[in-house]
């Protein structure tokens, strides 16, 4: 007869509140790993740090002036043409083209040889590099890993120049190696083909390739010191790559506003190179700034002596006219106030005229709506004015009057631009030869002792928080990704009973974990001797040689077997209102403990005086009979399938009132056999001769045997274990016992860890700490 079903349906609990608790004990557990994972990233950091190849700064200073001209009486002149540019403009100059090519040009920076360092990137043989000071020229460093390693390394000490190398554009940017032969010969090959030889060269002396497909090399190296077989890398950068690189590595910046300070820094591997380069390039940038103040003054020069001509001719023009005009009126000679008006004029004339020779200049340099030429055009519009009210007044006068004064202005005024002209020149001439340019170095370039990269200590102060934060995340990720339980309050969480918490047994544990090791050791002398699954059985005796530990017999103070006691006790009250004194034990997995709970739990109830049968109902993989050192045959697939009858297969332990039926032979069938007649029969007999009968079967999930085994069980339990077993796990598996209309009576939670998250939690008391204090 079938009980309703009354198990308890399954919803898990609201995850959405955050244990902090529960977290900090899970963070507790895992100490170990966090601590591991931490010191390994703290360990890289460390080597990064020592194996970075340091990076150093070289600093200079500039100042953009305002320049003046260098005599008396050139105030005017020295601002027309002195350069006004912004900091801004000069610092897009710094750093263009025209000025890193040259830089490039002349330091040869296109050429990149380096020692074939030992690492990755040559990180190892540069550590070693580093730390060496070379005394003398023949001394190298030869530290006790290079004897362990290629000759071919380089350790420090190495010095090297190449010259000139050219190669063909399609080898640009391709890798070379130069080996070095000894007594200043040398030879150059193909990166990644050391043993194909281009050239053979000398010191001092241009080597030259045979004429290659795609061009001739040429290679010249005037300085090597170095070991015999010493290899040093060889690269030639595209011209347009080493001005990128170099300004990549210049930062420029100005001084406080307006300030016309500039602050060039430069960064490089190598302390002298790059303090070199940052001098190249300031002298480079002054250099471009004094041939363009110069362009400037000539094109001045060439300008005025371009006018001069024509004013010279427009002079005479106008002398010859004045002068014959005076011939024909018999020397008319002005009034005063014509006089006065004339010099009014010829003012106007001359000032106007010298606005327009500055237009011209002007008009080179900037827009029309710049204010400087709009300036200009309002300043030369005024004057004009102020010549046509001249012009009025001059009609007023007699006509012979108005014609002289007309001529002489003419004469007059073509003088004192002609002379002007001349002076201006003589004046650019003098400008010209002492141009210098409106900038200047304040600061030579140096370089700082200390490197500005890498920064040691925040590398390893962020490793080792980088570590500590990954070792945190992925305990979290685990435990949010693993859905095994870890709280017994999860159960009463869902409605189910929990009768016993089991905690993990070290004895047990360390028994398994020997047994592991032994059994993976004989797999590995089967695998050498070449055998297969020999001395897996005694054929005498059908015993497996390998056997369970029962911990209820040889470890009874056992913190395990108390909890299994606390079982016993709870056992006993489950079966009050049940229909037969027989228990089932099943799971919902297999790998949860079901056959340790049960052969303990057995040995409990028969040391308290009971009499006790524990059958082993996994008729597939039941080792019930290992617990007891014993042998699987003459089981229950045997007196099921009429072979033997029943006394045949009830067998002693060994232990007082405790006996045993093991599983038999594999059967082809063993749902069948529980479903028949004669097992009913069988567990109405047995149920007669024993006080308790404790039927151990296989997971719920994998076969239907529970299902049957439990329509025949007055209690059935099932077994959980702790992290292994999940809530949809238990779910699935009460709702297929409710199918085959089995009740399950609780729950049991096995192999529960004394954690931190466990001891933090609501159910702390599930640890059984006294059982320590008992010890």
């Amino acid at each position: 007869m079938t009980k309703n079903n009354q198990n308890p349906s399954v919803s898990t609990p609201d995850s959405d509140e955050i244990d902090l608790t529960r977290l900090f004990g899970l963070l507790l557990d895992k100490k170990l790993f966090i601590v591991a994972v931490t010191a390994l990233f703290t360990l890289i950091g460390i080597t990064y740090a020592l194996l970075a190849t340091p990076v150093y700064k070289a600093d200079a200073l500039i100042q953009i002036e305002q320049k003046n001209a260098g005599l008396p009486g050139l105030d005017e002149l020295g601002e027309m043409f002195a350069s006004d540019s912004e900091a801004v403009t000069e610092i897009e100059l710094l750093k263009s083209r025209m000025v890193m090519g040259k830089v490039v040009d002349d330091l040869k920076l296109t050429n990149v040889v380096t020692p074939n360092y030992m690492g990755s990137n040559g990180a190892i043989g540069k550590f070693f590099a580093r730390r060496y000071s070379k005394l003398e020229d023949n001394d190298f460093n030869q530290p006790w890993l290079a004897s362990l390693t290629s000759e071919h390394y380089a350790w420090g000490g190495e010095v090297i120049n190449v010259a000139n190398f050219s190669v063909p554009r399609a080898f640009e940017g391709k890798g070379f190696v130069i080996t070095y032969l000894g007594e200043d010969a040398y030879q150059l090959s193909l990166a990644g083909n050391p043993e194909k030889v281009i050239l053979k060269g000398r010191l001092n002396q241009l080597a030259t390739s045979d004429t290659l497909r795609a061009g001739e090399i040429r290679l010249l190296i005037t300085d090597l010191l170095a070991l015999k077989q010493t290899q040093f890398n060889l690269v030639k950068r595209p011209r347009s790559d080493a001005i990128k690189s170099l300004q990549a590595n210049l930062s420029v910046s100005e001084k406080g506003k307006s300030s016309g300070i500039l602050f060039l820094t430069l960064q490089g591997t190598d302390k002298s190179a790059t303090e070199l380069q940052l001098d190249a390039i300031t002298h480079s940038y002054v250099l471009q700034n004094v041939q363009r103040m110069s362009a400037e003054v000539q094109n001045s020069i060439e300008f005025l002596e371009k006018e001069l001509p024509q004013v010279k001719s427009q002079l005479e023009a106008a002398e010859a006219l004045l002068n014959n005009f005076r011939l024909e009126n018999q020397s008319v000679d002005l009034s005063l106030e014509t006089k006065s008006i004339l010099e009014r004029i010829v003012e106007l004339d001359t000032r106007v005229h010298e606005l327009s020779f500055k237009e011209t200049e002007i008009a080179q340099r900037y827009t029309k709506e710049h204010p400087t030429y709009t300036a200009l055009i309002s300043k030369k519009k005024d004057l004009l004015t102020q010549k046509q009210q001249l012009s009025e007044m001059v009609k007023n006068l007699p006509s012979t009057q108005q014609e002289i004064l007309r001529l002489t202005r003419d004469v007059e005024v073509n003088q004192q631009i002609y002379l002007a002209l001349l002076n201006n020149v003589q004046q650019l001439n003098v400008a010209k030869a002492g141009t210098v340019g409106n900038v200047r170095v304040v600061d030579q370039a140096q370089v700082g002792k200390l490197a500005v990269k890498p920064k040691k200590s925040l590398i390893v102060v962020l490793a080792t928080m980088l570590g500590g934060m990954f070792a945190v995340a992925i305990v979290l990720l685990r435990a949010a990704f693993n859905r095994g339980i870890t709280n017994p309050k999860d159960f009463e969480d869902i409605g189910l009973t929990l009768y016993a918490t089991i905690p993990v047994s070290e004895v047990q544990d360390a028994f398994n974990k020997k047994r592991e090791r032994v059994t993976k050791l004989k797999a590995k002398l089967r695998k050498y001797r070449g055998k297969k699954n020999e001395s897996k059985i005694d054929p005498s005796t059908n015993r497996r040689k390998d056997h369970e530990l029962l911990l209820a017999k040889e470890y009874p103070t056992d913190l395990a077997v108390e909890a299994i006691r606390s079982l016993r006790t709870s056992l006993h009250f489950a079966m009050l209102e049940a229909k037969n004194n027989v228990v089932m034990i099943s799971g919902a997995s297999p790998e949860v403990g079901k056959s340790f709970v049960s052969a303990n739990l057995a040995t409990v109830i028969a040391q308290s005086g009971k009499k006790v049968l524990i059958v082993d109902a996994d008729m597939r993989r039941g080792y019930l009979q290992k617990m007891f050192d014993m042998a699987w045959d003459n089981g229950l697939s045997d007196h099921l399938s009429h072979k033997l009858e029943l006394e045949k297969v009830i067998k002693s332990t060994g232990i007082e009132n405790l006996d045993i039926v093991t599983r038999g032979e594999v059967p082809p069938n063993p749902s069948e056999l529980l479903m028949s007649k004669r097992f009913e029969d069988f567990v109405q007999e047995v149920s007669k001769q024993y006080d308790l009968v404790l039927i151990d079967t296989p997971p719920i999930m994998a076969v239907t045997d529970p299902a049957v085994v439990g329509r025949h069980a007055g209690t059935s339990f099932m077994l959980t274990r702790y992290d292994i077993s999940t809530l949809k796990e238990i779910g699935a598996a009460l709702e297929r016992f409710e199918l085959n209309g089995v009740e399950i009576k609780g729950v049991i939670f096995n192999a529960m860890e004394a954690t931190a998250s466990s001891y933090y939690s609501d159910y702390g008391y599930y640890q059984y700490q006294y059982g320590k204090l008992a010890d």
